[in-house]
């Protein structure tokens, strides 16, 4: 088989809380270009936001990094939340799911274009979001309009269900960063969210290996005061 898999883990270290769980996954580059993650994403934020959250997600794309498809199954307090199966067409995206307070539900989601966008909520998926930036324009500072998400919670802890928001992305430039997996050469850029989700998000920065875009390091400040570095990386295999 032609395809390559990288695989890691990501620990979330909070300013005055210290360690906050974090994140395993695999991500796979097929022989044809698509790709598929697949994270296992454990937050405890009780002392932040009063709830730890437990994700599953597995995540496609295309070669272009457009999204194919995506489950989302979700455990807030240790309690089920609901899991959703997505899929994303030229002209719609569409949400099959069940949740414990709403139970069957369904989505289509009419779209003008080609979702370019998808937040499953992985932290690594994240930095995969930045291959929406278009390093042919002079522009430094780019909108990336309707990004579809499996919930609008920072922490991703609703749903899963179909939203969606617009923000910008900033490059700021290739650095030497050092993380206890390694020292990388990344691409460091900076999410503009402009209050798209609630709460006045913070600004979000995020480094990660330039071109297949893996995780390296993502630092939120404000209110979430965390910082998410990769602890262990393997690959490619």
């Amino acid at each position: 088989m032609r395809h390559r898999t990288f695989r890691g883990r990501m620990q979330r270290v909070h300013d005055q809380f210290g360690h906050q769980g974090g994140e395993w996954w695999t991500y796979t580059v097929h022989g044809d270009g698509t790709r598929t993650v697949r994270a296992m994403c454990e937050i405890e934020h009780r002392e932040v936001t009063g709830r730890s959250v437990l994700r599953d997600v597995t995540y496609s794309m295309d070669d272009r990094f457009r999204p194919l498809d995506a489950f989302v199954r979700l455990t807030v307090n240790d309690r089920f939340r609901g899991s959703a199966w997505f899929r994303f067409a030229e002209d719609h995206a569409e949400c099959e799911g069940f949740a414990a307070d709403l139970g069957r539900y369904r989505q289509r989601w009419p779209l003008a274009t080609r979702a370019l966008a998808f937040g499953s909520h992985p932290l690594f998926c994240d930095t995969l979001l930045c291959a929406r930036f278009d390093h042919s324009r002079p522009e430094r500072v780019q909108r990336l309009d309707q990004v579809l998400l499996s919930s609008l919670e920072h922490d991703g802890a609703s749903g899963p269900m179909l939203g969606a928001i617009s923000f910008s992305i900033e490059y700021v430039g290739r650095e030497r960063v050092t993380v206890p997996a390694g020292t990388f050469e990344a691409d460091h850029y900076r999410f503009l969210l402009d209050g798209a989700l609630p709460k006045d998000h913070p600004v979000e920065e995020l480094w990660c290996v330039p071109r297949e875009y893996t995780f390296v390091k993502v630092r939120i400040g404000g209110y979430i005061a965390t910082s998410y570095e990769l602890a262990e990386f393997q690959g490619p295999s």
